[in-house]
């Protein structure tokens, strides 16, 4: 695994991570090209939990990723016998109350966020390009969990491999959602075009909004010309599997 972290909580043990080029490359030998659709995508995810032993297979959902806002709940009647069967959500954010349940997305370029708890039961995630980004799906999904009962200062949130603003050149129809949040942001290189740091952004507007909040992490991990991490700006086929679950 090129990226994983572990951590103790009071209610069990919280465990995710991205998993790259080294972790999925065991997988060449059942599929000759990568997945194309989402159900392929979900028995190629399967593969590689059933190789890691991450969790149980009955246990881990994914997503019809669109680009979008869209964020689902996993309780009890969408986990077990419904999410080892073809249920897929369209959307991009997933999280969940519940244990042992195996969160998924996948990113190329895009920016993964992780969120927990440190206090109860919750964990989710996120995928979020600049389409995302705009939309505040990150935001969205914290005002969701604070709605429920959570409070800022016990939410934590870690920012995972994307592409960084040096190699993320966007047209001014992008950067125009993102200008007013800074150069370092949105550095404009001239000629209508501008290095766009989506994870940065992410961040900041996070610790704008939610000020209370436990802890917001961005290690600046860059997936462009990485030997561990795929990149569609690099014109490769490939998605880093990006998870989140709590082992009751």
């Amino acid at each position: 695994m090129e990226l994983i972290q572990e951590i103790s909580t009071v209610y069990g043990n919280i465990k995710y991570g991205t998993a790259g080029k080294q972790s999925l490359v065991c997988l060449q030998n059942d599929f000759s090209s990568f997945p194309k659709t989402a159900d392929v995508w979900k028995v190629y995810t399967e593969k590689w939990i059933k190789r890691e032993r991450i969790s149980n297979l009955d246990n881990f959902v994914i997503l019809n990723q669109v680009h979008g806002d869209s964020i689902h709940q996993v309780m009890l009647e969408t986990s077990g016998d419904a999410a080892s069967s073809n249920l897929i959500w369209e959307g991009d954010g997933l999280y969940t109350e519940l244990p042992n349940r195996l969160l998924v997305v996948r990113t190329a370029d895009c920016v993964p966020v992780f969120l927990y708890s440190s206090k109860r039961p919750l964990v989710a995630i996120i995928h979020s390009g600049w389409k995302g980004a705009s939309l505040s799906i990150t935001e969205r999904m914290i005002e969701k969990v604070i709605e429920m009962g959570f409070s800022q200062e016990e939410l934590h949130m870690e920012i995972g491999p994307y592409i960084q603003g040096s190699d993320y050149e966007v047209g001014s129809d992008v950067a125009n959602f993102f200008s007013h949040l800074g150069e370092e942001v949105c550095f404009p290189k001239g000629k209508d075009k501008f290095l766009l740091d989506v994870g940065l952004a992410i961040e900041k507007r996070v610790k704008e909004k939610f000020q209370r909040l436990g802890g917001v992490e961005n290690s600046h991990t860059n997936v462009y010309g990485s030997p561990l991490y795929f990149s569609h700006r690099a014109k490769e086929e490939g998605r880093n599997l990006n998870f989140i679950l709590w082992e009751s």
